[in-house]
């Protein structure tokens, strides 16, 4: 399959909803939640997160679901999640596997236990992805028009998209959690920095641990993109960068957003932020299902 460099794109053309694929990362592990949360049920609506989103990626007109599973969940995905989905969809399944590093570091990270990270996860959805995609994470809901929003007037000139979400209605009462943090010139994304514990105060810390205090209207990325088949080729050559650099560490994770942002820096990409129209919804703690339950059962 072909895909045009950003800079071949000469049409203006709508890319339409049946050409996008719609990538659900949902290998993590959910230590801070104790357990698969990308399999938790919600109460009351007997389907988990997941689902939902697929159905409303459904109801946009995407036709084309990958999933990213770890090995572990592989097998109840098929039997439990698939028979549940909309017949008219393509479903693929890619496992995301530490070991899946290239040759040269296959022996370096025998100690390592959690997933290489997003941008990672998003590399072992490769050879299944059309031309364009929409990711996700599996313990996000990002309500019922976001597909449509994100999609909508979508043109095939290079630009991808990114919705974003108010930070104060991101935030939990059970923990620090963390966030992509949006920086703007009108539309257009400048730069996303992610800031770490995250409380209800709008208080967190920088990676390098310097205390910061955030705005709540401050749009904050809660990994939901629409990317064109291009961002392949920067996370195969920024993974191999990534694991130069961190050759000795085995909790180091390889993030999406600090790729997309390395090519907004570099002025070799355009992303767009649309706001949400709905309010986002998220598991971290075990606690969260039931917020999240009594505020989709509202």
């Amino acid at each position: 399959m072909m895909h045009g460099s950003r800079g071949n794109i000469a049409s203006n053309s709508l890319i339409s909803p049946k050409d996008v694929s719609l990538v659900i990362l949902a290998g993590g592990l959910g230590r801070r939640f104790g357990g698969n949360k990308q399999l938790a049920v919600v109460p009351g609506i007997g389907k988990t997160l997941l689902e939902l989103s697929i159905s409303d990626a459904f109801n946009a007109g995407i036709r084309h679901v990958v999933l990213v599973v770890n090995a572990a969940i592989k097998q109840t995905v098929e039997a439990q999640i698939l028979p549940r989905l909309h017949p008219e969809l393509t479903v693929d399944i890619a496992v995301q596997s530490i070991s899946d590093v290239p040759p040269h570091y296959k022996g370096m990270f025998s100690e390592r236990e959690k997933p290489w990270g997003t941008g990672h996860a998003l590399l072992a959805a490769k050879q299944f992805v059309k031309a364009h995609c929409v990711v996700i994470t599996a313990d996000d809901y990002y309500g019922k028009s976001a597909f449509s929003t994100l999609l909508a007037n979508w043109q095939n000139n290079g630009a991808w998209r990114l919705l974003g979400y108010p930070l104060a209605s991101t935030l939990t009462e059970q923990g620090g959690v963390n966030r992509g943090i949006c920086e703007l010139s009108g539309s257009q994304l400048n730069k996303i920095t992610e800031v770490l514990n995250i409380d209800a105060d709008l208080r967190g810390e920088s990676v390098s641990g310097e205390q910061v205090t955030l705005s709540p209207n401050t749009y904050a990325s809660m990994t939901i993109w629409a990317l064109g088949f291009e961002i392949f080729n920067q996370l195969e050559d920024g993974f191999i960068a990534f694991l130069k650099q961190y050759d000795s560490a085995i909790n180091s994770e390889f993030f999406l957003p600090d790729q997309i942002q390395y090519l907004v820096a570099q002025h070799a990409q355009v992303v767009e932020l649309l706001p949400a129209k709905d309010c986002w919804l998220g598991v971290t703690y075990s606690d969260d299902l039931a917020r999240v339950a009594q505020q989709l059962n509202e």
